[in-house]
Order: C-alpha cells, then sequence, then structure tokens
C-alpha cells in the first residue's frame, strides 16, 4: 500500500499543494480562534446583501468552515491517491480543487471576521 503513496506523494507539484492546503486550513482554523470573541452573544454567520443579516449561531459554528475544509482535503487527497495511476490528470485536478477549496474558505473566514467585528 505504501508504494502508490509514496509515488503519489515523489511529485513536487502534488507535495505543494497539498502542503498548501493543509497551512490554509491550519491558518484558517487558528485564526477564528484567536481573532473571533469567544462569548455566548450569537454572532453573524450569514450575510445577504439584499437582506441584510439573515443567519445568527453561536460562535463554535464558526468552526465549520475549518472542519469542511479538511473533509474537502481528505476526500479529495484519498480519492486523488486512488486515481494516480489510472488518470493522473483527473488527479492533479483534484488535488487543485484542495487548495482552491482552502482559498476560498480562508476568505469566507476573512468575511465573518469583518462582519462580526
Amino acid at each position: 500500500m505504501l508504494g502508490p503513496i509514496k509515488l503519489y506523494l515523489n511529485n513536487f507539484h502534488i507535495r505543494w499543494i497539498l502542503a498548501a492546503g493543509l497551512a490554509l486550513n491550519i491558518a484558517l482554523f487558528l485564526f477564528l480562534f484567536f481573532f473571533i470573541e469567544q462569548s455566548n452573544v450569537p454572532i453573524v454567520l450569514h450575510y445577504n446583501v439584499d437582506l441584510g443579516v439573515d443567519y445568527l449561531s453561536e460562535v463554535k459554528s464558526v468552526f465549520i468552515l475549518p472542519i469542511v475544509g479538511l473533509i474537502i482535503f481528505l476526500f479529495n487527497g484519498v480519492l486523488a491517491l486512488r486515481l494516480w495511476a489510472k488518470n493522473r490528470a483527473l488527479s492533479y485536478f483534484l488535488t487543485a480543487v484542495i487548495a482552491v477549496s482552502q482559498v476560498f474558505l480562508f476568505l469566507a473566514g476573512i468575511a465573518l471576521y469583518l462582519i462580526n467585528a
């Protein structure tokens, strides 16, 4: 089983994309942990330009973003690993989606911080 994993991780681009995705996920978790004030007051979790605030919840609900990012990371990583020997182009695509989704989740975390500041 270590053979395909080693081949997959030996690729320079794959390693850097996975490292960047994991670093962004950890940075998002730390950003939300340190910058979102922990209190009993509900915070805004969704803001609509037309209607304004339409979803309030507890502060701990903010950590759904890094959890979703981790699920995407694991799911796409395992799927890309399994497809590496059969279809490398699809494997590259799935790995790239990891980094792109982490960037968008990080931007969503920044937006949540700015809305609640």
